[in-house]
């Protein structure tokens, strides 16, 4: 398992980006992803809207895989 948590976050490493320009209303943002597997998908996304200056972001998942 550990070989394909590797393979994820490679495959998701500087997919996603987030204008600095662009605030929500609120400030805070949720993510969703209806299921986890590694959690490198929302890990991407967090961090390319932290580094954009976004925040905070929370998550939300409806099932994770084991």
């Amino acid at each position: 398992r550990a070989a394909g948590e590797a393979d994820r976050r490679a495959n998701v490493e500087g997919a996603f980006a987030a204008r600095p320009s662009v605030r929500p209303a609120a400030g805070a943002l949720l993510l969703v992803d209806d299921v986890m597997t590694s959690g490198a998908t929302l890990d991407a996304c967090t961090r390319a809207l932290l580094d954009a200056g976004h925040g905070p972001v929370y998550a939300l998942t409806f099932a994770r895989e084991d």
